[in-house]
């Protein structure tokens, strides 16, 4: 499995998307074959609307 970090945008205590104010998106990172099972475990994590997956590289030290 790789590493994922997903960026979503957050919802307000009513249920409305509420984009950060300072343009940074919070993200979560999860663990997925592929960048759309990481969309899908993002989501279920969160709750929000999942904006983009980005996938971690091991770096090699």
């Amino acid at each position: 499995m790789k590493t994922y970090r997903c960026y979503y945008t957050p919802k307000s205590p009513f249920g409305n998307l509420a984009p950060s104010d300072a343009g940074v998106m919070p993200f979560v990172q999860v663990q997925a074959n592929n960048a759309e099972g990481a969309q899908r475990a993002a989501h279920h994590v969160t709750g929000c609307p999942i904006a983009e997956a980005e996938r971690l590289d091991d770096v090699v030290a």
